[in-house]
């Protein structure tokens, strides 16, 4: 590949984004049935032993004027645990009484028994969820894989958390060719919009979403919650609205049942739950990403990443964001901030726009929050990053028959028993498509959440004449050392001046 591409302009940006605006705002179906993996937020007091497992889903939903509810069927990939829930919100007039059941029934097996009814505070998201509170962010493609480098098209609306949210909100992602609801991403791990499971996870993927159709033993099973067959259990409290909540239920459960890797399969075809013999990827030294990054701004930043290790005090990584702004809420594409890693220091120029000069212009040197350093090349080995699952040749991932896709945990502890967890999904190539970083207790410490990387090179031709950095002569290694040694153990050591 050819030396970095030159970055976009602010103009340019703002004017695509606009015209890639829908007419509307996206509306669910008053029907629809969906496979779902959820990735979980960073936890280290989860009552569960494998709190950092995937778990696969199928949900059905179901919107009536006077009820609405949703089944959600859940698997623990590595524990191989079924568990079955029921939510219903029902309206009397302007009022509503939200409750739950915990079913007692197998993976395709009859139901034995319902308990319930549970209070809780979820609401079932009926068909004009999204009025009045979603927001454009902009189109770009996820799935980015080898055999599709185009991706799969989407479109992203960015959901207000409560009128006047200042400075962040959960992001939506629905696919241009069905329309369908394809991606969550909460930002916020305490479920404030109260959506049933989907709102308690740090990503849920949809991989699969069909409207107007719910099954016949999901009807059946809300004709006997109808009829109060169910099974009171004054004894049990549990509200289920945040992640924290499901892993406690699922670690003293009312009922659950066993469930094989076929079962899994026959939710996610093409899905392995911590597979052997998987290398960890790792970054070339001349690595060059482009792709979109969610944060706590009401758009995704265009990003571009140049990566050049040289196993010396030259070693050094540029990201680009543009969108990112001085002040969370209120960053636009005619904003961008820059973050330099080297060996010695972290920095941030800030550039604003001019389209009179048609250039990005120097602004200011933002404080490094927190400050990071310089990844090695195998940063995943050295966070410790262990494979939780493989996907094989399943197209709702933009996989082809005979291509595999990685999906890797690794934990970064912040300390006062707060715990991150880096999801990353990289192709068996060695191709990333996506990193994150889900954080239980302070969700939200750091301003960047989600990149979906479009483009990754992994034998660019890059120089030094591809990096700058303005902040340069501002670097005080000494007053980073200490936290970048301490807190990240994937970085390269500072030496403290």
């Amino acid at each position: 590949m050819s030396p970095a591409n030159p970055l976009p302009t602010g103009s340019d940006l703002d004017m695509r984004r606009q015209s890639k605006e829908p007419p509307s705002t996206p509306a669910l179906p008053g029907l629809w049935t969906a496979t779902v993996l959820l990735s979980p937020f960073g936890d280290s007091i989860s009552p569960l032993a494998n709190y950092s497992q995937l778990v696969v889903g199928i949900i059905e939903c179901s919107s009536a004027p006077s009820e609405s509810w949703m089944r959600v069927s859940l698997y623990l990939t590595q524990d191989r645990s079924y568990f079955d829930f029921v939510f219903v919100t029902v309206t009397d007039g302007e009022q509503s009484r939200q409750c739950w059941y915990w079913i007692d029934s197998t993976p395709n097996g009859p139901i034995k028994n319902i308990y319930g009814p549970f209070a809780t505070t979820l609401q079932v998201p009926g068909p004009n969820f999204f009025s009045g509170r979603a927001l454009w962010g902009n189109a770009y493609p996820l799935m980015c894989t080898d055999a599709n480098p185009k991706g799969i098209d989407c479109d992203h609306w960015v959901l207000l958390h409560s009128p006047g949210s200042l400075d962040h909100g959960s992001w939506y992602s629905f696919r241009k060719d069905t329309g369908n609801l394809f991606r969550i991403v909460m930002i916020d791990a305490g479920n404030p919009l109260m959506i049933p499971v989907l709102g308690s996870y740090f990503i849920a993927n949809l991989p699969t979403f069909t409207a107007g159709k719910v099954s016949d033993t999901a009807t059946l099973l809300m004709k006997r919650i109808r009829s109060s067959d169910v099974t009171a259990r004054a004894d049990y409290w549990n509200p289920m609205v945040t992640q924290q909540d499901i892993h406690r239920a699922m670690a003293s459960p009312l009922s659950s049942a066993t469930c094989t890797p076929k079962d899994v399969q026959a939710v996610i075809p093409g899905f392995t739950a911590s597979p052997a013999g998987v290398a960890l990827p790792r970054w070339t030294d001349k690595t060059y990403i482009e792709g979109w990054t969610l944060g706590r701004d009401f758009i995704p930043y265009y990003t571009r990443v140049c990566y050049l290790w040289t196993d010396d005090a030259d070693s050094k990584q540029q990201t680009c964001f543009i969108g990112w702004g001085r002040q969370p809420g209120q960053g636009t594409y005619f904003s961008r901030t820059d973050t330099c890693l080297n060996t010695g220091s972290t920095v941030r120029p800030y550039f604003e726009w001019d389209s009179r000069g048609s250039n990005w212009v120097f602004k200011d040197c933002l404080q490094p929050n927190p400050p990071v350093g310089l990844p090695y090349p195998n940063w995943i080995e050295h966070d410790d990053g262990v494979v939780k699952a493989q996907i094989l040749g399943n197209s709702n991932f933009g996989l082809a028959s005979d291509e595999t896709l990685n999906l890797i945990a690794a934990q970064l502890p912040r300390g006062g028993g707060e715990l991150a967890i880096f999801w990353l999904w990289f192709l068996g190539s060695g191709v990333g498509l996506l990193f994150s970083e889900g954080n239980y207790l302070n969700p939200l410490s750091h301003n960047l959440q989600v990149i979906d990387y479009n483009l990754f090179s992994r034998s660019a031709d890059l120089t030094q004449n591809d990096f700058s950095n303005p902040c340069a002569s501002t670097a005080k290694p000494s007053e980073l050392a200490l936290e970048t040694e301490s807190a990240h153990g994937h970085l390269t050591r500072v030496t403290i001046a």
